[in-house]
């Protein structure tokens, strides 16, 4: 997996990106996007009878022998459903982010998620960019989950996603998509007592209704034999 440094802890650091970017993120409801259907908030009572994408993602912390303990967040389950703008994903997590970041007070990441548009692996990214850091083959998106905090006086935590395109030329996830911080207005991802809730724009993604595509998400510290894929199709 990636190795990134973490330096999610304020919000405006996190939504702040050097001048040799490629392009601007966009975040939040910006050019007049309709709003998700779903309340973005972390609560796990809308996504009971959603599409499961799987019900144990990675690694069961809970059952792994390994030194030091694992200290991060686990990603029990993933659900998604769709609608004619968005992609939404529940992220159900023990323990929540919150209570994560009460218990060490330090930042960290839920991994990455991979979304292979064409479901071919033969196109987008290898398993290793020009860099030499692992990805997942096929992938044309590729999101990626850090934790943090914010400096304000009560210190809540914050969960984002920064979403990059892969570069044929650069061999690399360098392309700017959208950032989104939970501290953030209108923003679309949250966390909450539950999991964590993900609102994605069917037009980052760049897939259309009726299309299928691979998502798969590497969850942090696991080994890549451990990635989840299942195949969606846009309603």
């Amino acid at each position: 997996m990636n190795s990134k440094s973490l330096f999610y802890c304020v919000a405006f650091i996190l939504i702040t990106h050097s001048a040799n970017c490629q392009s601007t993120p966009r975040s939040g409801l910006d050019g007049g996007r309709q709003r998700p259907k779903y309340k973005i908030d972390g609560i796990g009572a809308d996504w009971n009878t959603n599409q499961v994408a799987w019900a144990e993602t990675g690694l069961d912390w809970s059952k792994a022998d390994v030194q030091p303990e694992f200290d991060g967040i686990d990603i029990k389950a993933v659900y998604w459903d769709n609608d004619d703008a968005y992609l939404y994903l529940f992220l159900k997590c023990k323990p929540s982010v919150q209570e994560r970041y009460d218990k060490t007070h330090r930042t960290g990441a839920l991994g990455y998620l991979y979304i292979d548009t064409d479901l071919d692996s033969d196109t987008g990214a290898g398993d290793e960019d020009s860099d030499g850091q692992s990805t997942v083959r096929g992938a044309e998106v590729q999101i990626y989950l850090p934790t943090g905090f914010s400096l304000s006086a009560d210190k809540d935590a914050l969960v984002m996603y920064e979403m990059k395109r892969w570069d044929s030329k650069s061999k690399l996830f360098s392309q700017d998509v959208r950032t989104e911080n939970s501290r953030s207005t209108s923003s679309l991802i949250a966390h909450g007592k539950d999991g964590v809730e993900i609102a994605l724009l069917l037009s980052d993604l760049k897939v259309a209704k009726k299309q299928k595509f691979n998502l798969a998400c590497w969850e942090s510290s696991a080994p890549r034999v451990y990635i989840n894929r299942t195949v969606i199709e846009i309603k």
